[in-house]
């Protein structure tokens, strides 16, 4: 996700603790379910990067993910670890923090303990520390690992010694997976079988795995289809995987916490060192006698993560320090006490030092330490939504580009009434302002059909039928009975949803209507059932009694959600009170590249902020540096045209003002 961020000025809130006073100095919604938060602290000077992430928003998820998508292979920073999967498979990103330490040993680095990315086991460890995770049923989790895989097959049972990796013994079981790469690299000799969870089920650790045999060779090299694992054997092991035929059903236990702890199907892992709170308590200095290493009392920049006692909120947490930014930094101790006071009931100490890096909507929000910018790491963590914006008004009013008045179905409002962006907003800077005045020589109740893509279907976005459509909206100047509702485009003709009372408090509202289960009223030639797997959205109709007054209504972060279940109504938003107040500090992300896609001419926009010069380096999504240049003067176009079709990265330092795009030459 992309939107861009200024900070809302607050009354300061400060947080007292025996160690430190906190002032809150701004905060933002970033997306659906995830603020970000500054604090600071003036003696010593420290800057503090929070993301609160709220679980009970649906479709915000976490994803634990590794540079390149593979084991033994370079590094990538954050930045370039959040491009690389926004809008991948449906992923929104909106939020990413370093996660692991890791392996000294280069050209191949790894994180150091245990990781899980959508259920899958990067490798297997001996390393018996603590470890975040978060399960299927998004229930997180901080505690320490205790591996133990095996396969289980025609009633014997045969544990599997390594995953993803070979150590040469005469006798053993490797499992291999995505994380591996294109195939095992195994000679020939040993027995190799492919095998992919029965009826389209997914990959979950601390569970029981019930799969199918599909392939089955000796010939050594056996590719790793996505989705898919091979299981390879020599000696003992070998013997075992020949008994087992294709069209075999196996199963795999996967254990990787133990079953005492009662968590299962775990998603996502990653480790840490060292446990920082516990059962709401500062834990750092007992952890530390607990899971060795040596005692850490220098203040350093730092990164955690931790959740509070009901598991509804995560929190991503950053502090600067080595000075970058006027930051002293953290020790353990002190890391602890801020995660306490922030609500974490259970929190961790990730990577730290020239790693801490956090990103938001695309942008840098902290000041990592390492002279060179964010530092190449192997891993992250991500935060972001399974939905598909369909618009969020950062960059202009999006598919909305008509007034009420140029449908023909619209009543009651005069030809002044007008749509336009505002910065009253659900999250990111700006939002979509309808603007609705009376028709005094009319007496026709109001009704104002706003396009989407004027009205034409192919100028909007297809989605399946399945699943929730739903957006952001506030207003506080509707009259009695005023109600809203969506009309879409289908193969027979446009379908009509129900329609919702308007909620008239001033407060932000999400609207939803579910797409199965829709109850439709039909338009034209349509049958008020949604029929075809790809529709489209019309426009939104908002309808009230005639009126003299104004009504004025603010609409955002337009979704439509896949998975989601949620019935036909409205609720307040998740921290409805957020202010979007005067600018009190300008992050990094004030800058803006547009038009984005392009066909490879951009400008590149400081949005008001003057610098002398800047740096451009053009990287493409593996991290390989095409160009780099220097420009003189702010605002500059710059012709990447010859670039072939596809995504890049620009990372533009402008001093104090910078950040990472991503961009699309079509």
């Amino acid at each position: 996700m992309n939107k861009i961020l200024l900070l809302g000025l607050l009354c300061p809130l400060f947080i007292v603790t025996a160690q430190a006073q906190y002032t809150l100095d701004s905060t933002r919604r970033m997306s659906p379910g995830v603020v970000y938060k500054h604090y600071s602290t003036s003696s010593p000077a420290r800057q503090i990067h929070v993301m609160e992430i709220d679980l009970t928003e649906s479709t915000v998820h976490l994803q634990s993910v590794k540079s390149y998508g593979v084991i033994d292979t370079s590094k990538q920073t954050v930045p370039q670890m959040y491009a690389a999967h926004d809008h991948f498979r449906h992923h929104d990103v909106t939020a990413a923090i370093n996660s692991d330490f890791f392996t000294s040993q280069g050209p191949e680095f790894n994180p150091r303990h245990m990781m899980i990315g959508d259920g899958e086991i990067l490798y297997d460890t001996n390393l018996n520390r603590t470890v975040f995770g978060i399960t299927e049923d998004r229930i997180p989790f901080i505690t320490k690992v205790n591996g133990s895989y095996s396969v289980t097959a025609g009633g014997f049972t045969r544990t599997i010694n390594h995953i993803n990796r070979y150590y040469g013994d005469a006798d053993q079981l490797i499992m291999y997976n995505r994380f591996k790469g294109a195939d095992t690299d195994r000679p020939a000799g040993g027995t190799e079988i492919m095998i992919e969870p029965v009826n389209g089920g997914d990959w979950k650790a601390n569970a029981v795995i019930t799969c199918k045999v599909l392939a089955k060779s000796n010939a050594g090299n056996m590719a790793i289809v996505p989705g898919k694992a091979v299981l390879y054997g020599v000696g003992a092991a070998k013997v075992f995987l020949e008994s087992i035929k294709v069209g075999d059903v196996i199963s795999l236990n996967l254990q990787v916490i133990a079953a005492s702890s009662g968590l299962t199907n775990i998603k996502q892992l990653t480790g840490g060192w060292t446990r920082l709170v516990r059962d709401g308590a500062n834990y750092a200095t007992a952890s530390v006698e607990e899971e060795g290493g040596a005692s850490d009392s220098t203040r350093e920049p730092r990164t955690a993560i931790g959740y509070n006692q009901a598991k509804t909120k995560i929190y991503f947490v950053v502090v600067d320090g080595r000075d970058a930014g006027g930051s002293k930094g953290m020790t353990l101790a002190e890391l602890g006490a801020l995660m306490v006071s922030l609500g974490c009931y259970q929190a961790l100490n990730l990577d730290g030092g020239g790693s801490s890096t956090m990103v938001g909507n695309g942008a840098l929000r902290n000041n990592p330490s390492d002279a060179g910018g964010p530092r190449p790491i192997p891993s992250c963590l991500l935060a972001y939504l399974s939905s598909i914006t369909l618009d969020d008004f950062e960059n202009g009013v999006g598919h909305f580009n008509r007034d009420p008045t140029y449908s023909p179905t619209t009543t009651g409002v005069s030809g002044l009434s007008n749509v336009t962006t505002a910065k009253t907003c659900h999250s990111g800077y700006w939002s979509l302002i309808v603007k609705l005045y009376d028709n005094t020589a009319s007496s026709a109740n109001w009704k104002a059909r706003i396009l989407s893509g004027s009205g034409i279907i192919s100028n909007n976005r297809y989605f399946d039928n399945t699943g929730t459509f739903s957006f952001y909206m506030k207003t506080s100047t509707a009259a009695a009975g005023a109600k809203v509702r969506i009309w879409l485009d289908d193969t027979d003709g446009i379908e009509m949803s129900p329609e919702l009372a308007v909620l008239n408090d001033g407060q932000w509202h999400k609207y939803t209507w579910n797409l199965a289960n829709f109850n439709g009223t039909p338009v034209d030639t349509g049958d008020g059932v949604l029929q075809s797997n790809g529709i489209r959205l019309n426009s939104i109709v908002f309808t009230q009694p005639n009126t003299a007054q104004d009504w004025f209504i603010f609409i955002d972060d337009i979704m439509v959600d896949l998975n989601g279940t949620a019935a036909t109504g409205a609720r307040k938003a998740a921290d409805p009170d957020i202010p979007n107040g005067d600018v009190i500090k300008e992050m990094k992300e004030n800058i803006i590249v547009y038009p984005n896609p392009g066909n490879g001419i951009f400008t590149i926009d400081f949005k008001q902020k003057q610098v002398s010069s800047f740096d451009l380096t053009v990287m493409d999504t593996y991290g390989k540096k095409i160009s780099i240049r220097k420009y003189k003067g702010g605002t500059q176009t710059v012709n990447l045209s010859h670039l072939p079709k596809g995504i890049y990265l620009l990372y533009i330092n402008g001093g104090a003002v910078n950040r990472s795009v991503k961009i699309v030459i079509k």
